[in-house]
């Protein structure tokens, strides 16, 4: 389902309009100004659907409870649409806009595009969705989400350890996030002596896959990994199985996502992906949270919503902690330690990523369903 403009409009008149109603302390001529980036209108619709319910939930949390020193927060949500012309557009916006901080963007061709603008404007960006490498990030790019190194290398050992695979064909979008992702993988592959038998790439957009399952076939894999959004990869899944493929499917992070099983339906059972957070784990505050947004939204929050809402209550407490201007934000999140997140403690390190566990899920009979911690 995607978020149209004026719907991400009316989702921030709703933050703004909680932080007026709620909590005596709050003073309407004061606010903080929270910017989200994200690819409303895209081929990742649910992943920013999710990001800006999840960003939402934490603002009005935030705000009835007093808001951030006193002041209300107020998101401005603007759709870069998973483009990088757009997102530094819409990045100007935001500056203009005199935003604090910026939660996104959420993919990486457009962190990679936008990282550099933030760093000479002074303005940090917590990303709830880039995983590859972000070249000229600076010391203002952070991010809530998992690197590829980290869900590749969960990926690769429990199918060599515990499905004892030995030969892998990769399948990738070409761009900065497929292509990376791809490359952890292929990394890990070799690093625990197997065999990479095929990588073959595509571009976004494309619709026919059916050298890309030929190859595979001819190969001999007996696993095929995907790196690339749920738009072609739903196609690739399908492909794969129409050509009667048994092999184990396995995604990236970006797959573990309602549209891959909306997409690909039946295709979609079994498929193996990296699942940054589980919204059925017992630990009280994940359960608090999936509660919270289930009764607001009337949906189990996914990965990039929780990434979202944790990225909005760091923001929040590092404006408490710096103070109330971004460099102040900035340095406050360079230093944080065991902040205690809806995907389990977050500590930055110096490049501004989290390190957290990785479970596994795979999809069966449509739903998501946890195989390893």
């Amino acid at each position: 389902m995607k978020i149209s403009t004026l719907e991400a409009t009316v989702l921030l008149v709703a933050v703004t309009v909680a932080a007026s109603a709620c909590g005596p302390t709050l003073r309407a001529q004061e606010s903080v100004a929270i910017g989200v980036l994200a690819p409303l209108n895209s081929g990742v619709p649910a992943a920013a659907k999710s990001v800006v319910q999840g960003a939402t939930l934490a603002a009005e949390e935030i705000n009835a409870s007093g808001g951030v020193a006193g002041a209300s927060m107020t998101l401005l949500v603007r759709d870069d649409r998973g483009t990088a012309d757009e997102a530094a557009k819409q990045f100007e916006h935001l500056v203009n806009q005199r935003v604090l901080a910026v939660v996104g963007p959420v993919t990486d061709a457009t962190a990679v595009a936008v990282s550099p603008m933030a760093e000479r404007a002074g303005i940090p960006l917590v990303s709830p969705g880039a995983t590859g490498t972000i070249s000229y990030s600076g010391s203002s790019f952070f991010r809530t989400s998992l690197l590829a190194e980290a869900q590749t290398r969960t990926l690769v050992d429990f199918l060599v350890r515990g499905r004892r695979a030995r030969r892998f064909a990769i399948i990738h979008d070409s761009n900065e996030y497929g292509t990376l992702v791809a490359l952890a993988f292929a990394q890990r592959v070799k690093a625990l002596g197997r065999e990479v038998v095929g990588t073959r790439l595509y571009h976004d957009g494309d619709t026919d896959f059916a050298r890309h399952v030929t190859g595979v076939i001819a190969d001999g894999a007996d696993v095929v990994f995907i790196a690339g959004y749920p738009d072609e990869g739903a196609l690739i899944v399908t492909a794969l199985r129409a050509r009667g493929v048994r092999a184990p499917i396995v995604g990236s992070d970006a797959l573990y996502s309602a549209d891959l099983v909306a997409w690909a339906k039946g295709s979609a059972e079994d498929v193996l992906l990296p699942a940054p957070f589980v919204a059925n784990d017992p630990l009280p505050a994940v359960q608090e949270f999936t509660g919270k947004y289930r009764k607001r939204y009337n949906e189990t929050p996914d990965h990039f919503a929780a990434q979202a809402y944790d990225a909005v209550k760091m923001l929040a407490f590092a404006t408490r902690r710096g103070g109330r201007n971004a460099a102040a934000v900035k340095a406050a999140l360079q230093g944080l330690h065991k902040f205690p997140g809806v995907t389990g403690e977050i500590t930055l390190d110096r490049w501004g990523a989290p390190a957290r566990p990785v479970a596994i899920a795979r999809v069966h009979q449509g739903q998501f369903v946890v195989v390893q911690r």
